[in-house]
């Protein structure tokens, strides 16, 4: 009996990684972000949990990507296995986001957010930037087709009037989960202009939720 071949289609825009190793697809032209699914074993996730419910935390610094010095970075942070956890991803990443951006230092910024800031979707200007959630919702993004880009300011509208504008279909909206690794292309990537992933932070502060987020940025 003959077997018909699979369709498989790829979208354009956005590739799902199954390792680190595969962050270099968003160098590809069209793509503006590449999402790595990866998944934390539930007790190890649960002690982040604990930690950022009872720390507020806002640390940022300029890290070698080389040789970053995550310890000394997260130095004022108590001693626990969270921290160690933290400290010991976020030197990988920062290593990882050297490498694909070509950059000598990037500028990491670990925070609780506990406020809707950014609740408005938007493009970012950075031509490369990695996010993660490490603990509670994690930061929202549409496909481009699902984007009406004329409409991306608040124009002297409410976020909420100027988001369903920007968002036809927000059905679709789609959310990483925590420990999911975002890799976001910008505006001022080469070429990229006018292809910034459309993203922003989840609405929390209704209801009372915090979240313990990652930022890595390029060093020019």
């Amino acid at each position: 009996m003959a077997t018909e071949a699979l369709n498989v289609v790829v979208p354009f825009h956005f590739r799902y990684a199954r390792s680190a190793g595969e962050f270099t697809a968003i160098h590809a032209p069209g793509v503006n972000l590449v999402l790595w699914r990866r998944e934390q074993e539930p007790g190890l996730g649960r002690l982040v949990d604990e930690f950022s419910a009872a720390h507020d935390l806002d640390v940022e610094a300029v890290l070698r990507c080389a040789e970053p010095e995550v310890w000394m970075f997260l130095s004022d942070l108590p001693a626990c296995g969270a921290r160690d956890m933290l400290a010991a991803d976020i030197e990988f990443l920062v290593r990882r986001f050297g490498e694909v951006s070509g950059r000598a230092a990037a500028r990491v910024h670990l925070e609780t957010v506990q406020t809707d800031a950014c609740r408005l979707f938007h493009v970012d200007a950075a031509a490369l930037r990695m996010l993660v959630t490490y603990s509670g919702f994690g930061t929202q993004w549409v496909t481009n087709d699902n984007v009406r880009r004329g409409e991306l300011t608040a124009q002297g509208r409410s976020f909420e009037m100027a988001n369903r504008e920007i968002v036809p279909r927000p059905a679709q909206i789609r959310s990483a989960r925590p420990w999911w690794v975002m890799l976001q292309k910008g505006e001022s990537y080469p070429g990229n202009a006018g292809n910034g992933v459309v993203h922003r932070s989840p609405p929390v502060e209704h209801a009372g939720e915090r979240r313990l987020r990652l930022c890595i940025n390029e060093v020019k």
